[in-house]
């Protein structure tokens, strides 16, 4: 029943991107809602009845897979078109298609007077499909045609506005780094087939302790983090995510918030078992998260644009995902991907109707004061950056504090990572507090508004008020010293283990609870003392330690180093190939290498007769030769 209801989930965003994108012309704005909306909705109540009936069954037997047919069977490699629903994939899967149609719902009224509003319901339905076929793939061949998909389908959606130069640019690039992920994935499956003979699931976690050299499993490993890092924006393959803004909103909070960034996370805590095989991958893992978190928070501080700060912050929080999952504590990063997919959606769509209410207006230096025009914004953006800043009692306070726990647990490397990690939390109180005091506490910018600020609909309401509701409270369901419902459902997918996960003591907890609070309420009463009682002081600190603020606002120019390193180049090598060799070679006199191509072609025209007899001889003649050949080859 599960897996009937799995293929049905993957099948119905697939049915919703294919009628939207064959429909012939532009169809009505109701029915392009029912079928974009509807699809996601209904994948989502099925991924309910899911859950729902693994509740009812034995922890270890939850795990369902189906085959729909045999695709490759060669020299003994077999890869089927099947699906694995197991605890991992449904937790994936009901915040895919949850979160998913929450923002398909917004994206209703958001999108409304936007060109192209079947297009962008069509792209998205493709983006949702390809996640879920991501997650419920139960081969490394299909997750890596999953991980294609929604590469394709993020680089649709961030260029959805094609007439914008900026926006193809930034599309392109996502495109281009998620390529490179794309190689890293392909050439782990190689050494698979290689040594282990297989690209299933099951077979590979259960032949890679014996099959594998510690050698092989560290080459797997570190190709798998090069498509983790890829897709869920850790440096150096960063760069891509914040250029995403250019898409639409809506756009920006499926990336960031439920699906496409989270894909690495999903991929390590997958594959668990290889990187428990490979220690040293394991470690760059967890500090290459590190770093990534610790880098993009010091970058948020100084970023102007409303979106860019909640994209750095994407990165940053996703950091502390990769960070949790190198160190083991596999429980803890999905535990925070939940919580995180509720509170950074959920700022992501209040930031939504900002900018709706501004006309698309994203500057901070000209927002201010628009708590007394959106009262309802202000408060679900209040919620969202009392979540992400580890505020006592809402979601990310459980989760953050499980991740920083648990590093305490792992060992001399996680304790020193705890230590970036604690003072990032910090930073992102301070960072996301100073976004909401200078959108909404700010005195208005000077000469006020040229429009009053208008609020939302109920379409974008009513989604934002749900994902404020999950901010709040999702992080109960596991509490230090309590109940620890994520560890405990997701215990049979890491029974496989070759070691068991990292989870922390009562004195892990208590020392990450005392100091990560302490530094987090300290981020926030200082972004109070600067950006709230005092605009002024906030607007000269920013103005202090200019050379510093210039680093930071051009996040550390990592794009001037690649486009030195990598991009100019390149277009240097191009433009000598296009100016200098193609005149001579390809186009211009003597044109050599048409001249060669007429030349040999004359060469070959002789066997082309148009004799019967001339073809029968050379093909007896041929036979002949391959008799020799053989009968000799045979005597040896």
């Amino acid at each position: 029943m599960a897996t009937t209801l799995g293929w049905l989930v993957l099948a119905l965003p697939l049915a919703g991107f294919l009628a939207l994108a064959l429909w012939p012309g532009e169809p009505p704005k109701p029915v392009t809602r029912l079928i974009g909306a509807g699809s996601i909705g209904a994948a989502f109540a099925l991924t309910l009845a899911i859950y729902a009936g693994m509740l009812s069954s034995a922890p270890d037997r939850r795990l369902h897979t189906s085959t729909l047919y045999e695709w490759i069977d060669i020299g003994g490699l077999k890869v089927d078109l099947a699906i694995r629903i197991d605890q991992l994939s449904v937790m994936m899967m009901l915040v895919i298609t949850g979160v998913g149609f929450l923002i398909h719902l917004y994206a209703t009224e958001y999108m409304g007077h936007e060109p192209g509003y079947r297009r962008f319901f069509a792209e998205m339905n493709y983006f949702v499909f390809s996640m879920l076929l991501l997650v419920e793939a139960e081969n490394f061949l299909f997750l890596i045609v999953g991980w294609a998909f929604v590469g394709l389908a993020s680089y649709l959606l961030i260029g959805f506005y094609y007439d914008r130069p900026v926006a193809v640019a930034a599309a392109r690039k996502a495109f281009v780094i998620n390529v490179i992920g794309d190689v890293g994935m392909v050439l782990a499956a190689f050494i698979l087939i290689r040594d282990l003979g297989t690209l299933d699931y099951t077979q590979v976690f259960q032949r890679a302790p014996s099959g594998l050299s510690s050698n092989a499993a560290e080459a797997v490993a570190l190709l798998l983090l090069v498509g983790a890092a890829a897709k869920s924006a850790q440096v150096p393959l960063h760069t891509w995510l914040p250029d995403a803004m250019e898409g639409p909103t809506p756009v920006s909070a499926l990336i960031h918030a439920a699906t496409m960034v989270t894909a690495g996370v999903y991929l390590v805590c997958r594959t668990h078992v290889l990187y428990q095989l490979a220690p040293a991958a394991a470690d760059t893992v967890a500090v290459m998260g590190c770093v990534t978190l610790f880098l993009a928070a010091t970058i948020a501080i100084a970023q102007v644009d409303i979106k860019r700060v909640l994209a750095w912050s994407t990165v940053s929080q996703i950091g502390y995902m990769i960070m949790a999952a190198g160190l083991g504590a596999y429980s803890a990063a999905m535990f925070h991907f939940l919580t995180h997919a509720f509170f950074k959606a959920l700022l992501f769509l209040s930031a939504g109707i900002v900018i709706h209410a501004l006309h698309g207006e994203q500057s901070l230096d000209r927002m201010g004061g628009l708590g007394r025009y959106l009262r309802f914004g202000y408060v679900t953006f209040a919620v969202g950056c009392l979540a992400i800043a580890g505020f006592p009692g809402f979601s990310g306070f459980f989760s953050k504090d499980d991740i920083l726990a648990s590093s305490l647990a792992a060992g001399s490397l996680g304790q020193a990572l705890w230590v970036f990690g604690t003072v990032a939390e910090g930073l992102t109180a301070f960072y996301m507090f100073r976004l909401l005091f200078r959108t909404f506490a700010d005195p208005e910018p000077p000469g006020g508004y040229t429009e009053r600020p208008h609020g939302s609909g109920l379409a974008m309401a009513v989604p934002v008020a749900i994902l404020a509701a999950g901010a709040a409270v999702i992080g109960w369901i596991q509490v230090p010293f309590g109940w620890s419902w994520v560890t405990d459902w997701l215990d049979p997918v890491f029974a496989d283990s070759v070691k068991p996960q990292v989870l922390p003591t009562d004195n892990d907890e208590i020392l990450t609870l005392a100091v990560s609070t302490a530094i987090s309420l300290a981020g926030i009463a200082l972004a109070w003392w600067l950006f709230f009682r005092d605009p002024a002081r906030g607007r000269a600190a920013g103005r202090a330690m200019p050379e510093a603020r210039e680093t930071l606002e051009e996040a550390y120019r990592f794009d001037e180093v690649y486009d030195e390193i990598l991009v100019e180049p390149g277009k240097e090598l191009g433009d000598a190939l296009r100016t200098e060799v193609e005149p001579i070679a390809i186009q211009g006199p003597p044109a050599a290498v048409v001249r060669w191509v007429r030349d040999f072609a004359r060469g070959l025209s002789w066997a082309e007769s148009g004799l019967v007899r001339t073809y029968a001889y050379v093909l007896i003649a041929g036979l002949v030769v391959v008799g020799v050949v053989f009968s000799v080859t045979v005597g040896r």
